[in-house]
């Protein structure tokens, strides 16, 4: 995080990022021979924004997927995943949930094994 004030991390964006960390449990998005939808945590707390930071996909399909970061019907971000494997996306400035916002994550069809999916991020 940039230093400076305020949400941003002040001067010390290390404990910043640790006050305010938030994590989701690992979800089974999808049971073999099916894609799915589950959610990640819970909604977003009055007056917070969460920023998803870093997605864990493990993918024991045989086939290779599309998992999907969503809120209601907007995507935030689609992620290719290949077959039997486990991929890490990121990004500093993470995924922004505003206030109420259920963050969730979809994939495609899968064949041959499930998808597993854990978050982190910030929560301020």
């Amino acid at each position: 995080m940039p230093s400076g004030s305020g949400s941003s991390g002040g001067t010390n964006p290390s404990q910043w990022l640790q006050t305010h960390h938030w994590e989701a449990d690992e979800v089974t998005v999808a049971a073999v021979g099916a894609g799915g939808q589950q959610s990640l945590g819970a909604a977003v707390g009055a007056g917070l924004t969460r920023r998803i930071r870093e997605i864990t996909i493990r993918h024991a399909g045989t086939n290779n997927t599309v998992v999907t970061i969503l809120t209601g019907t907007t995507t935030k971000v689609t992620i290719d995943v290949p077959a039997q494997t486990t991929r890490v996306w990121s990004s500093e400035d993470g995924i922004a949930f505003a206030a109420t916002q259920q963050p969730a994550v979809q994939t495609s069809d899968v064949t041959g094994g499930s998808t597993f999916v854990s978050a982190r991020g910030v929560e301020a």
